[in-house]
């Protein structure tokens, strides 16, 4: 008898969103390149190179953790589960940097018609990416408050301080982007006010 296969209901939500933005990106695309002036754009471009390496750094200090925690298997005590649930929401963060990047990183193949569109979209998800990531690093401080291994702190730290890297990086391609849409308007947040 074939194994069963669980599906995690917000697994399929992630991933239906994650289509549907890739989707509605594909639509804007198009196939047709921007005939924007590539000094225009050099700003963001190096940010967005900026997010992508500071993505890769985050990536090896996760993998270090990985490795801090396995010390602890032998002992299966609390401390590899404190470690892991850490890693858990510094992968998340990382995850949302590399979504960023991901976006961001096809700007010059958006048509001119879409651009405005598309930054005020991308604009909106980078003050959202900024939230989310405020919201896990205070869930990994949560868990690093039980933590007594002095190399998983020290990495830890090491995260959290790239994440806070994600979250600036984030907030100054969001001004690039006002600023390349025209600067005229701002983007309404949901709770009323500007971003």
């Amino acid at each position: 008898m074939p194994p069963k296969i669980k599906f995690s209901r917000t697994g399929l939500k992630d991933s239906a969103l994650r289509w549907g933005a890739t989707l509605v990106l594909m639509v804007l695309a198009t196939g047709c390149v921007s005939t924007q002036a590539p000094s225009e754009w050099e700003p963001l471009k190096a940010s967005v190179e900026a997010l992508y390496l500071n993505y890769r750094d985050l990536e090896t200090l996760h993998s270090d953790l990985h490795t801090a925690a396995q010390i602890h298997l032998e002992n299966s005590g609390s401390q590899l589960a404190e470690i892991q649930s850490a890693a858990r929401f510094i992968q998340q963060a990382n995850l949302i940097a590399y979504y960023q990047w991901e976006l961001l990183s096809i700007t010059h193949y958006i048509r001119t018609t879409a651009l405005r569109d598309f930054y005020t979209l991308r604009e909106r998800d980078l003050h959202d990416a900024r939230d989310k990531s405020k919201d896990l690093i205070l869930a990994t401080r949560v868990y690093e408050a039980f933590i007594q291994d002095p190399k998983a702190l020290e990495l830890i730290a090491a995260c959290i301080q790239r994440i806070e890297k994600h979250m600036g990086l984030y907030a100054q391609m969001a001004a690039e982007l006002r600023q390349l849409k025209g600067g005229a308007a701002t983007v309404a947040s949901p709770q009323g006010g500007a971003l």
